[in-house]
């Protein structure tokens, strides 16, 4: 098969993850001053924060089957960032805890129609050649969007004014509606450069890449497909290391909402500033923004499997460490450097290895089940965590999430050994 080249399509997606993650991390840190400056309890910030997940986890499914359908994704990029702007929009608006938390799921909702949609593009336009390198570089952007969120979060909630700290409310509010702002520059930008997608928006994956064992044929985008040949969640469950990979992204996507959700609280309990946490978040996304774009290099090393649990592993036992050293702001540097730059391999490598795994007519929809596994981690542990922080503070919020971590790199070691991965 001749390999079509990178085109305008990528570009414009990886811009668009830059914007829409910069909205989503520089809201969710601030979501969580607002939180405490309206006196909420760690238990409550965990909540909300499970809250982000609780619509994606209920739609992820039929999200995927409409990508799977679509003619042309584009319409679903821009409602889902449209969606984004309201939610962000509701946070920034309202003073009542529930009304935050509601405000937080339509941003979650937004953010997974925007990602399915995305990483439905590269499914269906990229060979598996180019697979890793074209989801290294879309997550990468998701990566320079977590750089930039909360930089400027922490410079704009830094900001000389007649209140303090997290208690500012007027600043937090400042912030909010800045990220949606991003947002909003996100629908300019599909819409200028909807020309990108000319051309692409009626191609399929070719049945080359599909599966040969699987005995099932791929179906054209938009075409009907005959009942036995229609995805289930239990039939891409059964699907050999399906389970493996999904329980690896959702360790890793869990830990990455857990700092976000409670480095702010870790730098209150620890006399940290708001912009400080800010550049360590930053730090974090920077050092996966480098892992992202040096995938290609990596991958001529080594296998898929062995840089994710590279990943879990590494990312497990830096981040463990984290809240023992919050009086050496250069420690803490070092580890969010080495644990974002691991952290940063795992979602593009779960995203290849998932849609690889599975008949090419079946990619949206088991991509889609991905995030729907990802969403279950980001309802279930922040909440877990949250529980952890009352008795033992924000320390046990993060060592929640390197538990699992720990758990994840525990059964791929398991299956390596095994020769099963």
């Amino acid at each position: 098969m001749t390999e079509r080249p990178m085109r305008g399509w990528l570009w414009v997606l990886v811009l668009a993850a830059v914007l829409s993650q910069a909205t989503v991390h520089m809201v969710r840190p601030a979501t969580t001053y607002k939180l405490l400056a309206l006196d909420a309890s760690e238990m409550t910030i965990g909540l909300v924060t499970g809250v982000y997940a609780v619509l994606p986890l209920v739609m992820a499914m039929q999200i995927g089957a409409r990508a799977q359908r679509a003619v042309s994704l584009r319409p679903l990029l821009i409602g889902g960032t449209a969606l984004s702007v309201l939610g962000v929009a509701f946070v920034a608006a309202v003073n009542d805890l529930w009304a935050v938390a509601a405000g937080s799921a339509v941003l979650g909702l937004g953010q997974l129609i925007f990602t399915v949609a995305g990483q439905s593009a590269i499914a269906r336009f990229a060979s598996n050649a180019q697979m890793d390198t074209a989801f290294g570089w879309f997550t990468a952007g998701f990566s320079a969007g977590q750089l930039i969120g909360p930089l400027l979060g922490g410079l704009i909630l830094n900001a000389p004014s007649d209140g303090a700290g997290s208690g500012n409310l007027s600043l937090i509010n400042l912030a909010l509606w800045i990220g949606g702002a991003l947002s909003l520059m996100v629908i300019a930008l599909l819409q200028f450069a909807r020309g990108a997608f000319r051309g692409e928006e009626r191609a399929t994956g070719s049945t080359d890449d599909a599966p040969s064992s699987s005995g099932i044929h791929s179906g054209g985008v938009g075409e009907p497909q005959s009942e036995a040949e229609k995805p289930s969640i239990l039939g891409i469950l059964t699907v050999p290391n399906v389970p493996s990979h999904m329980l690896a992204s959702i360790a890793m996507i869990s830990i990455l909402d857990i700092l976000s959700a409670f480095l702010p609280l870790l730098g209150e309990e620890a006399g940290i500033s708001p912009l400080m946490v800010g550049i360590l978040l930053s730090v974090r996304a920077a050092a996966s923004v480098a892992s992202r774009l040096s995938l290609p290099l990596l991958r001529r090393v080594w296998s898929r499997g062995v840089l994710v649990l590279a990943a879990l592993w590494m990312s497990s036992l830096t981040l463990a460490v984290l809240p023992m050293v919050t009086g050496w702001l250069w420690a803490l540097f070092v580890l969010l450097v080495l644990a974002g730059f691991f952290l940063g391999l795992g979602q593009p490598l779960t995203m290849s290895l998932v849609t690889q795994a599975v008949p090419v007519s079946w990619r949206s929809n088991a991509l889609a089940l991905r995030l729907m596994g990802n969403r279950v981690g980001q309802v279930a542990v922040p909440i877990a965590a949250g529980a952890l922080a009352a008795p033992l503070g924000s320390a046990g919020a993060i060592w929640a999430g390197c538990f699992l971590l720990f758990v994840s790199g525990a059964e791929k070691s398991v299956r390596a050994a095994r020769g099963r991965q």
